[in-house]
């Protein structure tokens, strides 16, 4: 577990790390027993339900899937430490590089589009497809792809401002706004999300993350709970306060 957090600190968005509660616990005391283990407040997931089984029948055990969602490794974490690690590191590399294969021209379309350049990046990718040949299909071809990973981006955005992690998707939808300038399309749509963001949930998120912060650092400490508990008072009717004050309930279960 200790392995897995510090993998999610160190890559971010880069990597999406799911935990599997699997030995019959009820939601309620698998999430007490996390507060108290002080492994909430990151970026990692939770969930009791398998997305498929790691091989062998012991535990610990882990599955790690590639960009694609093909199965790279599976079995006992602690076997294959190295394994993990370098698998990771190299899926993160292939997802910012140009796909196999690509010519030498639109290389540099994909560049743009691992900076976070996404207008350059389509732009150039526009130019280069109006040529002939094999390079103008490459072009057409990382055209509809970075649109595609764009929209899925877009998608992503609504969830998290759908459950609450307004804080999270507010600094991510000013970066896509910022990669985005000048395609107006993909720019109206994150306007649309960031109008969602209203005052009252921007200040709740921004009042929740701190004491997310001090969950992670030191466990469910009374001061902490009370904290939660009056955020969730404070700002009632928004998602933030609505999972303060789930977060102050289940701290208090022993």
């Amino acid at each position: 577990m200790p392995a897995s957090l510090k993998l999610q600190e160190e890559y971010g968005d880069d990597l999406a790390v799911i935990f599997v509660e699997s030995q019959g616990a009820r939601p309620d005391d698998a999430v007490a027993f996390g507060l108290r283990q002080r492994w909430y407040g990151t970026q990692a997931m939770w969930t009791s339900e398998r997305p498929l089984d790691p091989e062998g029948s012991g535990l610990p055990a882990c599955a790690l899937l590639s960009n694609e969602g093909k199965l790279l490794l599976s079995g006992n974490p602690l076997a294959m430490k190295k394994k993990i690690e370098d698998a990771i590191a190299e899926q993160v590399r292939l997802r910012k590089a140009a796909p196999e294969g690509t010519p030498s021209a639109v290389k540099k379309v994909w560049t743009d589009y691992a900076k976070g350049n996404i207008a350059s990046a389509l732009a150039l990718a526009r130019k280069l497809a109006a040529g002939e040949g094999e390079e103008a299909e490459a072009a057409k071809a990382a055209e509809a792809e970075i649109v595609s990973r764009s929209q899925a981006s877009l998608a992503r955005l609504e969830r998290m401002l759908e459950t609450g992690f307004v804080l999270e998707a507010d600094a991510e939808i000013a970066s896509f706004l910022k990669g985005a300038k000048g395609e107006d399309d993909l720019s109206a749509q994150a306007n649309e999300l960031k109008a969602k963001i209203g005052e009252a949930e921007l200040a709740a998120a921004k009042a929740l993350a701190q004491i997310e912060k001090k969950l992670a650092d030191k466990g469910p400490e009374d001061p902490t709970v009370k904290g939660l508990e009056r955020l969730a008072e404070k700002h009632a009717g928004t998602k933030a306060g609505q999972r303060a004050a789930r977060l102050a309930e289940l701290a208090k279960l022993e």
